[in-house]
């Protein structure tokens, strides 16, 4: 394989030529996130009845709650943010609460990375939930980084910002998602703490930032009609998103795009 620019040899994982810098096919052929989606929902729909069990834990522990406790502070918990205090323990106790519940999401990773199948146990994620300390570190973390986000872009009631951190606040949050969507496979495939992993995501995945984006926009998505359709259809796309993630990440790992040895 050659650079289409300056015709310097390829090695077979290069995401950009060694000589001019022009970006390979790779991106679009290899490792593109809509392909690897494809290929897993192609392995996945035979066996999609085997992940019920485990999704509706997902979904009665993790989504309902997540969703009754946005309602609750949307709808009926006051939101008088009157004093900068205020609104900083507001936003506080809002994340730390959705972060008690993101684990029971998170811990079917550890049982999907240790298996290359395409179905996961009830019991193998009653198992996983001895890690429930490890992914409430990790959500933990990334909810403090949504505070820091918003605090800067949208202010506190003792000062105001700029109109245009409005639009630079959808960025950083759809940035940190792309960031962070790997790390839960990187966490239990190399062992390392969520800090870690997330740093190693940032670090060597940053060629691929747009199309781990598309992939964690397009499983939101999804997974937010499903959950329109009375919920029910989650029971399918919560295992594919599981699937999906890992997956990709796996093959991102193939390329050798991630330079660290555990």
């Amino acid at each position: 394989m050659r650079c289409t620019k300056c015709n310097n040899r390829l090695a077979i994982h290069d995401v950009w030529c060694m000589n001019c810098g022009n970006q390979t096919a790779l991106l679009k052929t290899e490792l593109s996130s809509m392909r690897s989606l494809k290929s897993t929902w192609h392995k996945l729909r035979a066996l999609s009845s085997a992940n019920v069990p485990a999704a509706g834990f997902a979904i009665i522990l993790g989504i309902i709650p997540i969703a009754v406790i946005l309602w609750m502070y949307m709808s009926v918990i006051s939101s008088d943010i009157s004093t900068d205090i205020k609104m900083i323990l507001n936003l506080v106790v809002k994340t730390t609460s959705i972060s008690l519940f993101i684990p029971m999401l998170l811990i079917a990773f550890n049982p999907l990375v240790l298996s290359e199948e395409y179905r996961i146990c009830l019991k193998d994620v009653l198992k996983a939930l001895r890690l429930y300390p490890r992914y409430l570190g990790f959500s933990l973390i990334s909810g403090l980084f949504f505070v820091i986000f918003y605090i800067v872009c949208f202010g506190l009631p003792s000062f105001g910002s700029d109109p245009i951190l409005r639009l630079v606040w959808i960025v950083l949050v759809n940035y940190w998602i792309a960031i962070i969507l790997p790390a839960p496979v990187l966490m239990e495939k190399l062992s390392v703490s969520p800090v870690k992993a997330i740093l190693l995501s940032y670090k060597h995945f940053h060629d691929l930032r747009w199309n781990i984006y598309l992939l964690a926009l397009v499983l939101t998505i999804l997974n937010a009609l499903a959950f329109s359709l009375l919920i029910f259809p989650l029971l399918i796309t919560i295992p594919l998103s599981w699937y999906a993630i890992r997956d990709y990440t796996n093959k991102l790992l193939e390329f050798e795009l991630l330079s660290y040895r555990v």
